[in-house]
């Protein structure tokens, strides 16, 4: 009806203008047709449903509706022909019904034809734009659900590597019968146990507690090493509720001990260290072992890789980590993230 005002209201001006007065009797002439196919449309759009113009048969489904046209153009005219027999006073002027009737169609079947077939093209438009946005949608969702899965396997790769080596650790301890070492080691692996269980279905956490969890893994480690291992965190404050990928700091602090610190006879020092620089998050894992130049691995084990790729996974290519070596000395596992500041706690 919208589009029939917008459609009427040119040719009532236009007729006004040849005969000005009675304007709204020759709006309401203009506005009668499109109020008719109003009557009709959800009759025209049943049959556009029933056949659209879909493979396979496409020119079948299209000869069906142009020859539909032509009856809903006859009940179109048959629908207008009681309210202008009314509103042009066909028996005043000396026309019968059957001739009123005759002469509509003869005025009104070919524009009537004509506006129907642009209703099949507006419907048509619609339903493939339509169709494109719901393929569109369903490729998102399946998008999304192959990066679920993806982040899902490497999330369940990285668990069990990250339980093998703290129990390689604890397994050290008992080895060299450090008993009470062992014990509390053990106790700090039961809550690591239970913050990675919780966790699982979380692929981002807080940065403080990921640094907790940190913590606790290095605490075991010290454990191990005892005087040999310095551990230092310095966390900017303004960065402990940014969101990171849960288990992102572990497998780099494990691979400085394990390829700076266990590699070197004298004491080490892993540093952890955190800062924001405008929309971006850097985290930074450090060590004064021996430097990638000097024989170190340069990040090919499972958890430096399972790092970047899920890194890639999460935020795109803008986003990644790299292993340097540092001019004092030693290596840094520099990871950068988006800054994005967690809404809870």
């Amino acid at each position: 009806m919208a589009a029939g005002v917008l459609g009427a209201l040119p040719h009532a001006l236009r007729a006004y203008a040849v005969e000005p007065r009675d304007f709204l009797l020759k709006f309401a002439l203009e506005l009668v047709p499109y109020s008719a196919w109003a009557l009709l449309g959800p009759l025209v759009l049943a049959v556009f449903q029933r056949v659209p113009l879909e493979s396979p048969h496409v020119a079948r489904r299209l000869g069906v509706l142009l020859v539909a046209g032509v009856g809903f153009v006859q009940l179109h005219v048959l629908l207008l022909s009681p309210v202008l027999a009314a509103l042009q006073q066909w028996n005043a002027h000396g026309r019968s019904f059957p001739q009123g009737l005759w002469g509509l169609l003869l005025e009104r079947g070919a524009v009537g034809y004509f506006e129907y077939l642009l209703f099949l093209a507006a419907w048509t438009a619609l339903r493939t734009t339509r169709r494109l946005r719901e393929r569109e949608l369903a490729q998102s969702r399946l998008a999304l659900q192959l990066a679920e899965s993806r982040l899902q396997a490497l999330r369940a790769q990285l668990d069990p590597h990250f339980l093998f080596n703290t129990l390689n650790a604890v397994t050290g301890l008992i080895r060299q019968q450090r008993n009470p070492e062992a014990v509390e080691a053990l106790a700090e692996l039961g809550h690591l146990l239970r913050v990675s269980l919780e966790g699982q279905g979380d692929h981002e956490v807080r940065l403080e507690d990921e640094l907790e969890l940190v913590r606790r893994f290095l605490g075991i480690e010290q454990l191990r090493f005892g005087p040999n291992l310095s551990i230092q965190f310095s966390p900017a404050p303004d960065t402990l509720k940014a969101r990171v990928p849960a288990l992102i700091l572990q497998p780099l602090v494990e691979n400085a001990i394990k390829h700076g610190i266990a590699r070197s006879e004298a004491q080490g020092q892993v540093h952890v260290r955190s800062e924001r620089r405008g929309d971006r998050l850097l985290l930074e894992v450090m060590n004064d072992g021996p430097g990638l130049r000097s024989g170190g691995v340069r990040g090919t084990g499972i958890g430096v890789n399972n790092t970047r790729a899920r890194i890639q996974q999460l935020y795109g290519e803008r986003y990644g980590l790299v292993l340097e070596d540092l001019p004092e000395g030693g290596v840094v596992a520099r990871v950068e993230l988006p800054f994005v500041e967690s809404r809870h706690g």
